[in-house]
């Protein structure tokens, strides 16, 4: 079975160990609410189908602890004992990527690649404000210079730089399966910098948005995804799927798909759960109508 929310394992746990009785502090870990559970419950069943290949790989961008890195690990560890593809989880935060790998050992999860980092546009620095790296969101010189003067005027008073690397620098050439991407804004820079590896793997990305598409994007960073995906990269469509992602009223994630063949084999396994005519909330107890 795939546990969707990990962390209740050791919700009651002061500590654990790992490999020869090494203690792990567990302070950080507690229990919570599972939130998203339609986009898991897609994803999920996209993997079982065989419309994503579970021997290839899944970048998770925004990775925070792992939460859905680590469920769809297990899951083609489970579809592919022999030859899994792995889950390549990526976050700015030290400690995030510390929790996603703790968590990885205490589950004996062997197919997770947790990296601290920022991906962007091209190999260079970005800005973001405050000190801690958690759930930030970050800015390249332009964006900043360019910017609202308010911008400029928070980031030179408390800004921070942090250097910044390409999805395309990783040189995942056509292993790629499939691209979440949940980076607080940024979606269309690092979409620019994984254009080489979106052309090779042609993989089903998901992105974030912050308007509710009706009928066009009125954000700008989602008219820059929508400019990259349909018109540079030629992706035929995106459906919103219906589930509030986040305290933002307005947030949904977006599914792409690289050609009709995908979608149309998309949408006969989870073309109901994107037809939904309500809203999922963000932390929902079961979707059992679902199936």
């Amino acid at each position: 079975n795939i546990d969707l929310n990990l962390t209740y394992r050791l919700a009651n746990l002061e500590e654990f160990t790992r490999g020869d009785d090494e203690v792990l502090d567990t302070g950080y870990l507690h229990q919570r609410a599972i939130t998203e559970r339609l986009l898991r419950r897609i994803v999920a069943k996209l993997l079982r189908a065989g419309v994503l290949d579970p021997s290839k790989n899944i970048v998770n961008t925004g990775s925070w602890i792992g939460d859905n890195a680590l469920p769809w690990a297990l899951m083609m560890e489970t579809l592919r004992p022999n030859n899994p593809g792995k889950v390549i989880a990526i976050d700015p935060s030290e400690k995030y990527i510390k929790d996603t790998v703790d968590l990885a050992n205490v589950n004996g999860i062997g197919n997770i690649c947790a990296q601290i980092g920022i991906l962007s546009s091209a190999m260079t620095e970005v800005h973001f404000s405050g000190g801690s790296t958690e759930h930030i969101s970050v800015y390249n010189k332009q964006q900043v210079m360019n910017g609202p003067a308010q911008r400029r005027e928070r980031f030179q008073r408390q800004g921070t730089w942090k250097n910044a690397i390409t999805l395309d620098s990783l040189n995942l050439q056509s292993s790629l399966s499939l691209l979440h991407i949940d980076v607080e804004g940024h979606e269309g820079e690092l979409l620019i910098g994984a254009r080489e590896t979106i052309q090779s793997s042609r993989p089903i990305i998901i992105t974030e948005g912050y308007d509710d598409w009706d009928p066009i994007p009125v954000d700008e960073n989602d008219k820059h995804v929508l400019a990259i995906l349909m018109d540079e990269l030629h992706y035929v469509s995106g459906d919103t799927i219906p589930e509030y992602c986040g305290a933002n009223k307005n947030a949904r994630n977006r599914i792409w798909w690289p050609d009709v063949e995908t979608k149309d084999a998309a949408m006969a396994v989870v073309g109901k759960d994107l037809e939904r005519k309500e809203l999922v909330p963000w932390i929902a107890v079961d979707l059992p109508e679902l199936g």
